[in-house]
């Protein structure tokens, strides 16, 4: 019996430390590109660099959790990150809860603010700011982070967890872009982490934060 709590401790633990290696690589690599890499990819002009944008984002955020998933946990990468359960319900409620906050922007913009939205926006936009985002960050942070965590203690503090984390990886744009200072754009950040989570966990589907995640960048954009 000892013997057996033996092992499992150190299965344990070396699941821990194989996923703080993970993910110290993953915050570097990120940061070397927002930081130094940034200004060489946006080089190449307005139609190729979203693309390499795109195409970084997929083997620094989507291939690494993929291959983790599939090769050390040893799971279907769709099965685990809950991509193929609960589809039709997890497209229902991302729609849904996106229309409300889409309603929400628009009462402050038209009504409150009495501006009207900006449509006008670039491939970058749609190809990164909504679609890339939506679909890589809730893919690592939701649907790979949050689970891993969630393995080792309770839903909500795995929950306050990877959402503090969700709010990290977004330092090094925040410093290269001078707004690191803005406080008020850390909180709104993580309590977003802590809605997506929540969202996620209720209705069982990465689908429903991937296209609340998305949409959600959309009206933020055209505001």
């Amino acid at each position: 019996m000892e013997l057996k709590l033996s092992v499992e401790n150190n299965v344990k633990n070396n699941d821990v430390k194989t996923m703080t290696g993970f993910l110290l690589i993953f915050y570097l690599a990120w940061s070397i590109k927002e930081l130094w890499l940034i200004e060489y990819i946006y080089s190449f002009g307005e139609i190729i660099s979203p693309l390499i944008e795109a195409l970084v984002k997929g083997l620094v955020w989507i291939v690494p959790t993929w291959l983790y998933i599939k090769y050390y946990l040893i799971t279907n990468p769709f099965d685990y990150l809950k991509m193929n359960i609960n589809v039709k319900k997890g497209f229902f409620w991302g729609i849904f809860l996106s229309l409300l906050v889409g309603l929400y922007f628009a009462i402050e913009t038209y009504i409150i603010k009495q501006q009207s939205f900006q449509f006008s926006l670039s491939i970058d936009d749609y190809l990164n700011v909504f679609l890339m985002a939506g679909i890589a960050e809730e893919i690592v942070f939701r649907g790979f982070i949050l689970q891993e965590i969630n393995k080792k203690m309770a839903f909500w503090k795995a929950n306050v967890i990877t959402a503090l984390l969700f709010l990290v990886i977004h330092f090094p744009v925040w410093i290269y872009n001078d707004i690191f200072f803005h406080f008020g754009t850390h909180a709104y950040v993580f309590i977003l982490g802590l809605l997506f989570g929540f969202v996620y966990k209720k209705t069982g589907s990465l689908w429903s934060v991937i296209i609340l995640h998305a949409l959600h960048n959309f009206f933020v954009t055209i505001i």
